[in-house]
């Protein structure tokens, strides 16, 4: 395994070198790094030439990539010519709330999209799995930044306040997951509960009626103490969360429905079911495990693009992360900013290809890293 993963961080090395430089030169040409120096009136004509000078804008193109590159390893990644902050410590500071977002938004995704993928190709053709295949059509056809503001309108519609918005999108989770066991007393059970915390959310709405508007953007609220994942925070985090959600479970649930239709009708498992063994260790124990592994790969891609394409969720809510700042650099021609955004970016595609290429190796015993 060891070796394994030495080999694909020499082969991603490489790859992020050449995919560096066709930035560096795409993004150079594309606007002039010092357009926002020039038209600042924060700086006079010997501090622009001190910054042109200091930075290298003058120097030929490869000298120019070649230091970039460099500090780019060892954090100095330039200084804004929006802010006139070193880039290094503008997108520190911005990572974490795109990290938190990220990261429960594929949490939410995985918890949600697994159940409902393994139900449809279990019940194929259902009412559930009718209806699953309808919701996902629809979730297909919504670009994010229209499903956000679809949120926007209902909160504000509504008046949900952030207790209403985050019991509503709590109970709604709780009675999706009763809808994938319908038959069972146990699903019936969770669904009414769902639908007792969805209920609880539309009381909630004229509770502090007047604060509701503040739980549909920023990270958290004016005169509050910032404590990450207290009540106020899972508050503003509910509706960038389930924006993000929407599309990426209508996404992999159809892959692992698909998936795990086709490992399902295997000879393999037919074998399994005659010898005896219970049919939720057919589906869970050696159906799944070979079902996962188109899923594995998708999951990969859209992590990484999911990073890259926050900038549509962030930009709706306000939320300040990567996302935000990115928009606002290119907008303003901030290509120091541009340029590390991307290029984190492009980390997280050879990271996140990297952990799925070991989760093949923990999915399926038959694949070997070596």
């Amino acid at each position: 395994m060891l070796s394994f993963i030495i080999r694909r961080i020499a082969i991603g090395i490489p790859t992020l070198l050449v995919f560096s430089f066709l930035m560096f030169l795409i993004l150079f040409q594309a606007g002039d790094p010092t357009a926002a120096l020039r038209q600042s009136a924060r700086v006079d004509s010997r501090e622009l030439a001190r910054i042109i000078e200091e930075q290298g804008y003058n120097d030929p193109v490869l000298e120019q990539y070649w230091e970039w590159i460099t500090g780019f390893v060892t954090g100095d990644w330039g200084q804004s010519t929006q802010t006139f902050q070193p880039a290094f410590d503008e997108i520190v500071e911005k990572l974490p709330a795109t990290l938190e977002l990220l990261g429960l938004a594929l949490i939410v995704t995985v918890l949600i999209a697994v159940p409902i993928g393994i139900f449809s190709a279990v019940k194929p053709y259902s009412a559930f799995d009718n209806a699953a295949t309808g919701v996902s059509y629809l979730g297909f056809a919504m670009p994010t930044f229209f499903v956000g503001l679809i949120f926007q309108i209902i909160a504000v519609q509504l008046k949900l306040n952030g207790w209403g918005i985050l019991f509503a999108v709590l109970g709604g989770l709780i009675m999706l997951a009763g809808c994938t066991r319908l038959r069972s007393r146990m699903g019936l059970a969770t669904l009414l509960v769902g639908a007792a915390v969805l209920v609880l959310g539309i009381v909630f709405r004229s509770w502090n009626a007047g604060e509701f508007l503040v739980f549909t953007a920023q990270r958290f609220s004016p005169q509050k103490d910032e404590v990450i994942f207290s009540i106020d925070h899972l508050q503003h985090l509910a509706l960038p969360v389930l924006t993000l959600t929407v599309i990426q479970i209508a996404t992999w649930s159809r892959y692992l429905r698909a998936s795990m239709f086709d490992v399902l009708s295997q000879d393999y498992l037919r074998t399994a079911r005659a010898k005896g063994l219970a049919e939720r260790a057919v589906i869970y124990r050696h159906g799944l495990r070979n079902g996962l592994l188109p899923l594995i790969t998708i999951m990969a891609i859209d992590a990484a693009a999911l990073f890259a394409g926050a900038v549509v969720t962030e930009s709706v809510f306000a939320w300040p992360g990567i996302g935000t700042r990115f928009f606002e650099a290119v907008e303003a021609t901030d290509i120091p900013i541009t340029m590390a955004i991307v290029m984190l970016g492009a980390l997280m595609v050879i990271l996140f290809n990297l952990l799925a290429d070991i989760a093949y190796a923990v999915a399926d015993p038959r694949i070997r890293l070596g």
